[in-house]
Formats: structure tokens, sequence, C-alpha cells
């Protein structure tokens, strides 16, 4: 399978809008395709990895000081050893669970250049993602930090927001970025915690409304993960008929 026949969902909002916890309901919709699945966490909080149930003990942060620490102490002498490091690295980062596989992105860079690292790393990341069906990316607000990051290129972003007029605004101008940037990625926005909200929604491409979820809240405050949330769940039942008409 070619990168190009590969769909990469990016997730961005404002925080608090509910982004992790529907990336992480996408991944379990996904599941039940039987394909091959990639979760991404992008977002420094990693609370990705927390909505999915797993442990990541390295994050491409860590892989990044073990890269940059190779070539100061010479343990790498071209770049075609640094790629092929840089992939090996890759991999053991890699936690395969049953139904999907999963990569934490760790903290943001600490000072120091990083560029050229950064642009193997993608090099990797690039090549690992030819490999899945699917790649869901729980990332920041803006898409920028994905592209920098993780992957140069996304195939699918969906804007998550809640009612608030700041949240929507964000979704406004995020949409706006990301049409700007490029029209072939598929995106479109869902509002999240819809309940009986007036809030305005013009000239927004919204691909569905999804309501407060006491599941959700309940299981974040238990520390469980969603992928055991029920087939027969309203919220998820909701999310699915979204994503089908999306994905």
């Amino acid at each position: 399978m070619s990168q190009h026949d590969t769909k990469v969902i990016a997730f961005c909002g404002k925080g608090g809008a509910g982004k992790t916890s529907l990336c992480a309901l996408v991944v379990k919709y996904l599941m039940e395709t039987q394909k091959k699945i990639l979760a991404i966490d992008a977002d420094p909080a990693a609370g990705l990895s927390w909505a999915l149930g797993v442990n990541p003990a390295k994050t491409l942060d860590d892989l990044r000081q073990t890269l940059s620490e190779s070539i100061s102490n010479k343990k790498v002498q071209s770049n075609d050893e640094l790629f092929a490091l840089a992939h090996y690295e890759l991999l053991s980062s890699l936690i395969e669970n049953n139904g999907f596989d999963f990569l934490s992105v760790g903290r943001p860079e600490a000072e120091g250049c990083f560029c050229s690292i950064n642009a193997f790393l993608r090099h990797s990341i690039h090549t690992l993602v030819a490999h899945y069906d699917y790649v869901c990316i729980d990332g920041e607000a803006g898409l920028e930090q994905v592209n920098r990051r993780v992957l140069e290129k996304v195939t699918h972003l969906v804007i998550v927001s809640d009612t608030s007029k700041r949240s929507i605004a964000i979704a406004h101008n995020l949409f706006t970025l990301a049409k700007q940037r490029t029209q072939t990625m598929h995106c479109g926005v869902i509002i999240n915690k819809w309940g009986d909200s007036n809030c305005e929604l013009k000239e927004l491409p919204v691909l569905g409304l999804l309501p407060i979820s006491q599941t959700i809240a309940a299981f974040d405050a238990a520390g469980k993960s969603l992928i055991a949330m029920s087939n027969d769940d309203a919220y998820y039942i909701k999310v699915k008929e979204v994503m089908k008409n999306f994905v």
C-alpha cells in the first residue's frame, strides 16, 4: 500500500473541546473495519494514550534525543546511517496493541536545533505510515504542529469545537488557515457537547453535532479506555454516523 492510499486523519481544535476523546472513539470505530490503524498522540498533554489505554515507554521526543546524542558522539557517520537509526528507533517506539498500533510524540523539542533530525524523523514516519490503512492523529490546537513534528501530508482534518464563542471562533480560524494551505485536504468541523445550544455556525462546514456524553465523563473519572465504551452508546453511534460520511 502506498501512502497515497493511506487516510491520515488529524484532530485539532481548542483545548477542552473533546478532540482527544473523539480521536479515540474514531480509532475504536475504525477497528471494526479490520483495517490496519496507527494512532499518533501529537499533543504534549498525552491524553490519547489514556483514552486508548496504552502506556508508551518511549516517545518521539526521546528518539530525537537519542539521535542527537548519536550525532554528537559520532556514532553515525552518514545520512544513510542516521536514517537507518531513525527508522530502527521509530519501530522500537511503536506499541503494537490489539486492533491498532500507537506512537507518542511527547513534549516539544528542547532548546537546540533539531531541524535535520526532524526531517529524518518525518521521512521515517512517512515510510512507516505507508503500511497502514488509517492514521489517526490527536494534534494540538492547529495543524502546523502536526505538519512540522509528525507528517507533512494530512488527507482529512477534523476540527473539533464545543459551543462556546471562543471555540467556534478558533474553529473558523483553523478552517480558514487549512483551506489557505491546501485545496486537496478534506476538512470539516464537528461540534461537540451540543446540548440545547443555539450558537451561530454559519460558514462552517459542519460534519455533525455530538451530544454531551455522560459516559465519556464517567470513563475519564475512572481512568478507563474509551475503547471499552459500549457499541450501543448513543454518543458512539453518532460518532460512527458522522465518520462514515467523512472517511
